[in-house]
């Protein structure tokens, strides 16, 4: 009976092997895995929601020193109607978060969906907001967009190769260690000079990165990994429902409460899988995690240490993706005993 129970087990791997393996296969050879986008209308919402006050502060202290140059050069018509627009930002949009709240997002859709029209009469976007966006819209595209519009061009253009000659390994590694397929074709990516705090965030069903052109951090070959990161928010479900798995079996044997030891575990795993995917393509990269500091900062140093023994072996295709999980949140556990 057992022989049997285990026949069946392996039959049944082989077929989900070769579905995944079909699954990731169905991408037509030739299909580019990222389209860039720098539109007008997406810029211009981010730039409002970007320089509305988030509390009773001021205006955003995070413009760049051109932008704020350009918005002092505005005259009195263009200037009472630019405070109107960042006025209601404030009021309407600003308290919510550009990646949570779901209104921001559907506009998000919509104005990436309406990136060629000139007065957005398809847009299925709140009319006082629609009023808004067209009322400052010939503000935006004398004074800032030829600008932001020519960054975003030239932020495109420098990650294009990078994805060119190392996007195919980046894909099929990332198809590989999270077992799902490439999450688009081709995934559509929308650069903007202000993204969120973040400076770039991730929108699902579809998977749509959004990566500020501006932010020091989104520079250079930090570029090729921010991408890759912000995709893979869209493949990283079997992770999430390991460490679910793996935390409640580690509470069950001794009747405890189910512990929880990093409500983002799996955005760490997800932040050192591409970083470390990235740094064993280019020689001498240092991964955005560790550039920015956010191992001490947002987590611990000790986080890192048992996701680099626990994960890394799955990475390395040396372990499944439910062992490595299970060893990362047993590690943990001891850490936090």
């Amino acid at each position: 009976m057992r022989r049997s129970t285990l026949m069946i087990s392996i039959v049944l791997f082989c077929i989900a092997r070769s579905v995944l393996g079909q699954a990731i296969q169905e991408r037509p050879s030739g299909t580019p895995l990222f389209e860039f986008h720098s539109g007008f209308w997406v810029n211009l919402h981010h730039f409002l929601y970007a320089e509305a006050p988030a509390s009773n502060s001021g205006r955003s202290s995070t413009l760049t020193s051109s932008d704020l140059y350009e918005l002092w050069g505005l005259d009195a018509k263009e200037q009472k109607q630019w405070n109107a627009a960042v006025e209601y930002y404030a009021s309407s949009w600003r308290a919510k978060d550009l990646l949570f709240d779901g209104g921001l997002r559907r506009v998000k859709a919509e104005l990436e969906r309406c990136e060629q029209s000139k007065d957005l009469a398809d847009a299925e976007i709140p009319v006082d907001l629609k009023a808004i966006l067209l009322s400052v819209a010939p503000i935006y595209r004398k004074h800032w967009w030829p600008r932001h519009n020519a960054v975003n061009l030239a932020w495109i253009a420098q990650v294009q190769p990078l994805v060119a000659s190392h996007g195919p390994d980046l894909s099929e590694s990332l198809e590989r260690i999270y077992e799902e397929p490439w999450p688009g074709s081709p995934v559509r990516v929308d650069v903007v000079a202000y993204a969120n705090w973040a400076g770039a965030y991730t929108t699902l069903e579809p998977t749509r990165p959004t990566v500020s052109s501006v932010d020091p951090n989104n520079q250079g070959i930090s570029a090729l990994e921010i991408v890759f990161h912000e995709t893979s928010h869209g493949m990283i479900d079997k992770v999430i429902d390991a460490v679910d798995v793996a935390e409640h079996s580690l509470a069950v044997p001794n009747k405890q409460p189910r512990p929880q030891f990093r409500k983002d575990l799996w955005h760490q795993v997800l932040f050192f899988t591409s970083g470390q995917l990235v740094a064993r393509a280019i020689p001498n990269y240092t991964p955005y995690a560790d550039r920015v500091g956010l191992w001490s900062k947002a987590w611990s140093e000790s986080d890192r240490v048992a996701i680099q023994k626990s994960w890394e072996p799955h990475i390395e295709d040396k372990a499944t993706l439910q062992q490595a999980v299970e060893n990362l949140v047993t590690a943990l556990a001891q850490i936090s005993s």
